[in-house]
């Protein structure tokens, strides 16, 4: 399915907040403080990090677990995922064929064994354990701080790039039965049996977490500093999280400084700066609503500070609360010029389209290539739309719209095909009575 408003049905899942934003924004601390006011309301919350330059533990002033998650405080629990331990937990299989295929390459078994973590394993291994954590029924909550911006896109792209649509699962079909033919020929070059199950798990888990980032109980929250590249960056992120059918329910701008003329000229200057830049936050993220925190007199280590912190982000209100949920993907009916002529839209909310100079869009089969700028993504389409022919697509304001169209059969096409059919009829009559 397209997105959380073409999907049915679900079990019940545990609150998932999810938080990224450029580096230096302070993500780390909004999502540790959102962790901590959590469990100070009595729920059992857990505090994931994917980042491999892990900080929770410096923000929280304790050592967090690398493979199980660890108490902080009462209610509280934090996990740094290892991808190490991750990667010998869930593909030895894979990770032996990679290092022995570098070994036949003639390269040294130790840089062999390191050339097995491979590039995107830390996004796949944290995806891949934020699921398992969310279905385990430990939680109330579970808030995931993520890496830089660049790398949390990548985090999410990963399901579909691995998957591939309906033709990348069925290539890896077909690869698999050509292995198993060819394996008998040259057992060093082709990936046996177990490689090809921890693939398989891997592919199953990537649908699972598709669905699963999709559902109405995750949620996605950018933080961002008032200052320009912050913004541009943060622009840029939340088109590509719309692009992927993912709701955001909300803007944190942190590290904003306090207007005071007491201060001297040179903070004044970017106070002031500050106060313009929230305007222009204000307009372009709604109507998504808009949190403030203002830079501290100290640093917010250790979870009484952070607690604080979450009063000045969230006020009074519950920091586990869907703030907002609109519409990323939907389908509309319309009537063509002939009125038996089925037509449909596929509308894609994307924000900031207008500011957008590239987009293309490709259809492969059942599934559709959208390319805006430099974000990709590929969409398998829903099954209304399996056997309509995509006619064009528009620009308006802020939406994509692609139109479908039932696919015209040509009137003596059809006579030609009744014709043949009859003549077919008439010759295995004829053989019969022969």
């Amino acid at each position: 399915m397209l997105s959380r408003d073409l999907e049915e049905g679900g079990r019940s899942k545990p609150r998932v907040i999810i938080y990224s934003g450029k580096g230096g924004t302070g993500k780390t601390t909004v999502s540790s403080s959102t962790a901590v006011a959590l469990a100070r309301q009595n729920k059992r919350v857990l505090i994931m990090s994917s980042d491999p330059a892990h900080s929770l533990s410096d923000v929280f002033n304790t050592t967090i677990g690398r493979n199980e998650p660890k108490m902080i405080e009462e209610n509280l629990y934090g996990l740094e995922v290892d991808t190490i331990y991750e990667l010998k937990k869930n593909m030895s299989g894979f990770q032996k064929f990679v290092s022995s295929s570098y070994k036949n390459q003639g390269i040294d078994s130790g840089m062999a064994s390191e050339l097995t973590t491979q590039p995107g394993l830390d996004e796949i291994f944290a995806l891949g354990r934020l699921l398992d954590e969310a279905q385990s029924g430990r939680w109330d909550a579970v808030v995931l701080d993520t890496s830089p911006t660049g790398n949390t896109l990548r985090l999410l792209a990963y399901p579909e790039i691995i998957i591939g649509g309906n033709m990348g699962k069925q290539f890896f079909k077909l690869y698999k039965s050509m292995s198993s033919l060819a394996r008998p020929m040259n057992k060093n070059a082709i990936p046996d049996e177990e490689f090809f199950n921890e693939v398989n798990v891997l592919l199953k888990q990537m649908e699972d977490i598709n669905a699963f980032i999709l559902s109405p109980e995750v949620t996605f929250r950018l933080v961002l500093n008032p200052e320009k590249l912050s913004i541009l960056e943060t622009k840029r992120a939340y088109t590509f999280v719309h692009l992927y059918g993912i709701n955001i329910d909300g803007i944190v701008i942190n590290k904003i400084l306090p207007t005071s003329k007491t201060v001297g000229e040179y903070f004044e200057f970017w106070a002031d700066l500050h106060s313009k830049y929230l305007m222009e936050i204000d307009n372009s993220f709604y109507p998504t609503p808009v949190f403030r925190c203002q830079l501290q007199r100290t640093e917010p280590i250790g979870p009484d500070a952070l607690h604080e912190v979450s009063r000045l982000v969230f006020g009074d209100k519950e920091p586990d609360k869907t703030f907002y949920s609109g519409k990323n993907f939907w389908i509309e009916s319309r009537k063509g010029a002939d009125a038996t002529e089925h037509r449909e839209v596929l509308c894609i909310r994307i924000p900031f389209l207008k500011e957008v100079e590239d987009v293309e869009i490709e259809r492969m089969g059942t599934d559709i290539v959208v390319t805006i700028d430099r974000a990709q993504r590929i969409i398998t389409l829903p099954r209304a739309l399996y056997s309509l022919e995509m006619e064009n697509y528009v620009r308006e304001d802020d939406l994509l719209k692609l139109n479908f169209r039932e696919v015209p059969v040509d009137k003596e096409e059809m006579e030609l095909n009744v014709n043949k059919n009859v003549l077919n009829k008439l010759r295995s009559l004829r053989k019969m009575k022969l």
